[in-house]
């Protein structure tokens, strides 16, 4: 299997799908920028698949939310790929195979970290580590040192 070499893209030459079957909403976009801001090399080991027209294949949310984070250029791979693989790429990059083991989160990881990091828990912390709404403070971009919610 050949490997499509990654290559760093100005984010204003790069477009989003019009074809995106995905949405994600305020507060998960947050939570998105959160997790880049944190940890911006997850971005580049797992970079966005654009066409040859450099339209967003996979990655068209974590593309809005490193614009937003003021990212001036992102890690992609361009393909040059038929509409029916292209579209069928944009699903399978969102569909996700595995399930949670949830005894083994509940038991194993801090309820505290997996809410932080971005995942819906179905169960309720203990007492002593009663999980609150609380607004996040502002952290910075360790990329481009913005501010994010």
């Amino acid at each position: 299997m050949s490997s499509t070499p990654q290559m760093l893209i100005e984010t204003n030459k790069l477009r989003t799908s019009p074809n995106n079957p995905r949405a994600i909403r305020e507060n998960k976009m947050e939570q998105l920028m959160r997790s880049i801001a944190e940890d911006p090399e997850l971005v580049h080991a797992r970079p966005l698949i654009v066409n040859e027209n450099y339209e967003v294949i996979a990655g068209n949310q974590r593309l809005r939310a490193c614009i937003a984070l003021g990212w001036k250029e992102v890690p992609c791979v361009v393909v040059n790929w038929d509409e029916a693989k292209q579209k069928r790429a944009m699903i399978k990059d969102n569909v996700s195979a595995g399930e949670w083991d949830w005894d083994t989160l509940g038991n194993e990881w801090e309820a505290t970290e997996l809410k932080e990091w971005g995942l819906d828990i179905p169960f309720e912390a203990p007492a002593d580590e009663e999980i609150t709404e609380q607004p996040q403070e502002a952290k910075q971009c360790k990329h481009c040192e913005k501010m994010i919610p």
